[in-house]
């Protein structure tokens, strides 16, 4: 008996790179373990520092100047994700595999199409 193959989840509206959206599409937001940890670590720092100047009354005028310089400062620390892979064109920050917010190597593998398999319409 021969092996059967599963044809490629390319074209899929839930597919991107070789994983699989399609929870992600079901619960946006719903599993942190897929969002960018550099980015995770980014919004922290940045809701510490809210609540930081709000406790030490900080001018609002000022706030905006503060939280540039600390985030160059943080932006110039290693990130905190073993899996970072600069690339000049990924969104911030910088990672070939964010996509969205998303770390997509942290995603389910696509094993091909399967029943959720959805034509990308912006493909065609």
């Amino acid at each position: 008996m021969a092996d059967v193959n599963r044809l490629p989840g390319e074209g899929c509206r839930h597919h991107t790179s070789g994983y699989c959206l399609y929870e992600e599409h079901l619960n946006p937001g719903y599993e942190n373990r897929w969002r960018c940890r550099v980015l995770l670590h980014w919004e922290a720092a940045f809701d510490d520092f809210l609540l930081r100047a709000e406790v030490f009354g900080v001018a609002q005028n000022a706030v905006q100047d503060l939280w540039n310089r600390k985030f160059e400062r943080l932006a110039r620390k290693a990130f905190a994700c073993d899996q970072y892979t600069f690339c000049h064109e990924a969104e911030i920050p910088g990672c070939l595999h964010v996509f969205d917010g998303l770390c997509r190597i942290s995603l389910p593998v696509c094993e091909g199409r399967c029943r959720h398999f959805q034509i990308n319409e912006s493909d065609e």
